[in-house]
This record gives structure tokens, C-alpha cells and sequence, in this order.
């Protein structure tokens, strides 16, 4: 009887630290923020909108590249997308690139919302004369995962990709850097399901 006294005072002690405790970053990103106590693994599906670029910050771009930058920013916002659904996809949660209308996004239960903050597309010079990331490119976002019914923020996110020791034209380094990004914003949302 003394043993099971004990078994249950020690089970009333345990049980509120369990629903107190906070779901933990997976140290993935840059920041992360978790807003929410619950696992996002009852979350079964997951839109991914095309991020914003309405107000992004260009970093040692002239006007030449500037309308360059501009044919290939789309681009990058729809493969930025894509590379998180496909991932999560991969994964085996239900995932999907929400429509510019949205004509899609009642399917989802969680949304990943962001915006494409800065792009830099770093030094040629920069990285030929010196190389081992002198001169890298990189591309910066922002955003949020939400509840898709309340709207509700569950995490906020912020990350930098930058080409680091890469080397080569300064498209080709930005594209594999959307491409990076994708993968390592999927990498966050998988962890944080499970």
C-alpha cells in the first residue's frame, strides 16, 4: 500500500510538469520561436504559401542586375515553396504550395507564411580574388507557422543562407541557396511535428 501512495503522489508530481513543458526549438534555423506547448504532429497537412517580396533589402545590387534579379525573384519564390512541400511531402506529411488565390488553402490545417527579406548577391570580385566565402550571396526570410482555422501563429522563424566557401556565377550561387533554404525550412517543420 506504502509503494502505492507513493507511485501516485509521485505521478500527480510529474503530470503537470509534462503539460508544462514548452515544445523545444530544434535548432535548425537561425531563430526560432515557439509559441505554442502542443506538438504540431496533430497538424496533418501543411500549406506552403508562396513567400512575399514585396519589401525585400538588395545588398551590392546595380541597376543592371536589379533587372536581372527581378525576372529571376519569382522564380526563387515558387522554387522556395515547392522545396518545402516536395520535402514534407517526402516525408509523408500531407503538403501542397497553396495557390497565388488561394483557392486551395481550406485543405490545410497548419500554413507557412513568410516573406523573403533580403537578398545579396555578394561580391564577384570578392569571391575570385580571395574565395573561402569572401564575397557570398545569400538570401534572408522570415515567417510564420499558423494555425490554418484560428490564424494563430504557433512558431516564428528567421533564417540567412548564404554561399559560404561556394563558388561560381552569382545566380547559380543564389539558386542553389534558395534551394538549401527550402530544405532546411522542411528539416524544421519535420522536427517539429514529431
Amino acid at each position: 500500500m506504502k509503494k502505492f501512495i507513493i507511485s501516485l503522489v509521485a505521478l500527480m508530481l510529474i503530470i503537470p510538469s509534462i503539460s508544462l513543458a514548452k515544445m523545444k526549438a530544434p535548432d535548425v534555423l537561425d531563430t526560432e520561436k515557439i509559441l505554442t506547448d502542443e506538438s504540431l504532429s496533430k497538424y496533418k497537412s501543411v500549406g506552403v504559401k508562396m513567400f512575399a517580396i514585396d519589401d525585400i533589402k538588395y545588398e551590392n545590387v546595380d541597376d543592371e542586375e536589379m533587372k536581372q534579379l527581378k525576372h529571376h525573384i519569382k522564380d526563387w519564390q515558387e522554387k522556395l515553396a515547392k522545396t518545402v512541400a516536395r520535402n514534407l511531402e517526402d516525408d509523408g506529411i500531407n503538403a501542397f504550395v497553396i495557390k497565388e488565390d488561394g483557392s486551395n488553402a481550406g485543405k490545410a490545417d497548419m500554413i507557412v507564411d513568410g516573406s523573403i527579406t533580403k537578398i545579396d548577391l555578394g561580391s564577384a570580385v570578392g569571391r575570385i580574388m580571395w574565395g573561402w566565402g569572401a564575397g557570398q550571396a545569400g538570401i534572408e526570410v522570415k515567417g510564420e507557422l499558423k494555425d490554418a482555422k484560428s490564424g494563430d501563429a504557433l512558431v516564428k522563424f528567421e533564417h540567412e543562407n548564404s554561399s559560404g566557401l561556394g563558388d561560381g556565377e552569382k545566380w547559380s550561387l543564389l539558386e542553389r541557396e534558395v534551394s538549401d533554404l527550402g530544405d532546411k525550412l522542411s528539416e524544421f517543420i519535420e522536427k517539429l511535428r514529431k
